[in-house]
């Protein structure tokens, strides 16, 4: 008996022990069930907008290639120049949107434009005008007569001047003050052209231009913090002879009246006048017309064609712009023209203009001038001065003070004695 009964109390202590303990995690399962639903769901969308996030951060495209450019938008914003419907992120590439901003903003700071560089000032406009705008052409003059550059020179050597109906005009004198609105002007057009947003291969000299754009660009940037001096006068504003003023829009329209010459074409796509050469338009890359030939082009005195691949080259061009082919040779210094400062650099045999520093062609720098008696070279921007000048013309840099010593001996060496 005892034995069946210890038998007995060990499979029912046995069966006891196996039965599951379910009851507990059952008291609340919708829940927990709820619960782990719930906690999924949210990090599962947590993770999905950290990862979209992270996807456009890394997906947008720069604002601009110049982060000048974006700091010195980025402070016209700050300044309340912009609405608040035009605060779209193309506002650093469009230009019907940031226009009227810059232009304002240098209208009211007309008080820097003596504080930029002279320097890169030259540098910008010494190669010629960005565009053909009409108010393009005469801001890139103005500035020209401000840094007293040839305008005859810098015609002659640029690009567009065989599409430009003010090319070699003199401004008149009541027309050549320069301001803060027409190196603003000229930056905005180099900062928002073609070939600086798409990040294409750019011509010769024309990473010297957007460098000296950029630093004016910051030198706007650490101005813009000054406040306008009051006891300065404000430039004093012209009447203008305008039928309508709802024809403003005209004034940023390329000039119609431009001269087209045999074999020129006009882009179907966005209405620029290529020259006949160009096998896509400089200004949207749309292919030109096929039936263009370069029997057709008009060249002008100096122009060359490239005997490797028949393209055409402007004079001032030592190798071919499209094959890099050796040009031909040049014509000696001798037998052109030379201006008072001009000079030909000793190893290269290239002739530069007074202005050039350095050769344009091998980078050498300008051997010492031969000086007149009582010349004298600024130190500040290297200008040539006549013995008469007691400040700079070009910079108002005061006369070295060894240069005037020079000057009164020589003039003591020349007067007549009494």
């Amino acid at each position: 008996m005892s034995v069946s009964k210890f038998l007995h109390l060990g499979t029912a202590l046995s069966l006891h022990t196996r039965l599951p303990l379910s009851p507990l995690p059952r008291l609340f399962p919708k829940a927990l069930q709820f619960h782990h639903r719930y906690c999924s769901t949210s990090s599962s969308a947590a993770v999905a907008v950290a990862a979209a996030d992270s996807t456009e951060t890394l997906c947008s495209p720069d604002p601009h290639p110049w982060p000048e450019w974006v700091t010195f938008v980025d402070r016209l914003k700050s300044k309340g120049y912009f609405t608040e419907s035009s605060l779209t992120d193309s506002v650093y590439r469009d230009m019907g949107v940031v226009r009227d901003a810059c232009l304002s903003f240098a209208r009211d700071r007309y008080d820097v434009f003596k504080s930029l560089s002279i320097d890169d000032i030259q540098k910008v406009v010494e190669c010629g005008c960005p565009n053909l705008y009409r108010k393009a052409v005469n801001s890139g003059k103005r500035l020209r007569a401000y840094v007293r550059l040839d305008e005859g020179d810098v015609c002659s050597t640029c690009s567009l001047r065989g599409s430009c109906d003010r090319a070699y005009v003199i401004l008149k004198e009541t027309e050549a003050d320069a301001r803060t609105v027409d190196i603003v002007r000229i930056l905005l057009f180099y900062a928002l052209d073609s070939l600086v947003l798409s990040g294409g291969e750019k011509p010769p000299g024309r990473e010297t231009v957007e460098s000296s754009a950029r630093k004016l660009l910051s030198e706007l940037i650490e101005l813009s913090e000054t406040s306008p001096d009051p006891a300065l006068p404000k430039p004093a504003v012209k009447a203008l002879k305008r039928k309508d003023d709802s024809l403003d829009f005209m004034d940023d329209v390329p000039s119609q009246d431009v001269e087209m010459k045999r074999g020129d074409w006009m882009c179907p796509k966005c209405n620029f006048m290529n020259f006949s050469r160009n096998k896509q338009c400089r200004e949207c890359n749309e292919d030109g017309p096929k039936n263009v030939g370069m029997g057709d082009v008009e060249m002008k005195k100096g122009d060359w064609t490239c005997s490797q691949c028949n393209f055409m080259n402007f004079s001032r061009n030592i190798r071919c712009l499209k094959c890099k082919a050796e040009g031909p040779k040049r014509v000696s210094a001798d037998e052109v023209e030379m201006k008072k400062g001009d000079w030909n650099c000793e190893q290269c045999g290239f002739m530069n203009f007074a202005s050039n520093r350095n050769c344009l062609r091998c980078r050498v720098a300008r051997p010492k001038r031969q000086l007149n008696p009582g010349e004298w070279e600024c130190p500040s921007c290297d200008f040539l001065n006549y013995r008469k000048n007691m400040v700079c013309l070009k910079c108002n840099c005061e006369r070295p003070k060894e240069a005037a010593a020079a000057s009164e001996y020589e003039e003591q060496l020349w007067r007549r004695p009494h």
